[in-house]
């Protein structure tokens, strides 16, 4: 397994071309090497963002974003993802209108479609579900449902903190797919005293880590990637506290 960050973690500071370079910069600096982008201003040329990452020694494992945006603008994912020589396009949610039995049935036939195109450059789907994702259809969790109607190279990306959050159990959930999960996301919480739920950095909040990671492990997982969308102190410092618990403890 290969530690990276998840980009999306520092949207407010990725507004301008000097924004990219600094982040990536500060990222570099803290022992990033592995990305997966998502949520760069469309303000920030691509070839910008790529230039960014070569200067830094970065490299683009993934590029994420919800389905109906990538649906919607296709050519400009692919071109991301050639530009930045991504491995996997992630894309998330199932859109409202596709939460049934019948509906996952016609989306799962959108992301084969969706698939087919991407593997066309070399690209490998992935399908990140968020919380809601997990609820059941007719007493099973609609992400097992998806799954099992796409094919086996189509993967699952699995947000640990959507998995617990969604009422799973993340451990079971590797082991159910394991050699079709080859990223995952290191999210984490913590309640405030008024029950106020905020995140934190990596091993900083209620996740108990060391089996997960050890899940992982035997999942076969390839990338795993910090990320923290809001914070209370500075997003560069949450990024390191976040490398420093999962080194430490990556392999415990």
């Amino acid at each position: 397994m290969e530690l990276g960050f998840q980009v999306s973690s520092l949207k407010p500071v990725l507004t301008t071309e000097q924004e990219v370079f600094t982040a990536f910069e500060r990222l570099r600096e803290i022992g990033y090497r592995d990305l997966q982008n998502q949520w760069i201003s469309r303000d920030v040329p691509d070839e910008a963002v790529a230039e960014a990452m070569d200067q830094y020694g970065l490299r683009c494992v993934a590029v994420q974003d919800f389905y109906t945006d990538v649906a919607a603008d296709l050519d400009r994912y692919r071109t991301q993802n050639r530009l930045w020589h991504s491995r996997y396009m992630t894309v998330s949610r199932i859109p409202h209108e596709y939460f049934s039995a019948d509906g996952l049935t016609q989306y799962a036939q959108k992301l084969r479609e969706m698939a087919d195109i991407f593997r066309e450059d070399g690209v490998t789907l992935t399908f990140h579900p968020v919380k809601d994702d997990y609820a059941p259809i007719d007493g099973v969790c609609a992400v097992d449902r998806l799954m099992a109607l796409l094919p086996e190279d189509i993967q699952v990306t699995a947000c640990l903190y959507h998995t617990i959050r969604g009422g799973q159990d993340p451990v079971e959930f590797l082991r159910r797919y394991r050699g079709r999960v080859d990223l995952v996301h290191f999210k984490n919480a913590a309640l405030s005293p008024d029950g106020e739920e905020y995140l934190v950095p990596v091993g900083q909040g209620n996740i108990d880590w060391p089996p997960i990671l050890r899940a992982c492990r035997e999942a076969g997982v390839k990338w795993g990637f910090a990320e923290q969308e809001r914070w209370k102190k500075d997003p560069f410092v949450c990024a390191q506290e976040s490398w420093q618990y999962l080194t430490e403890n990556w392999n415990s």
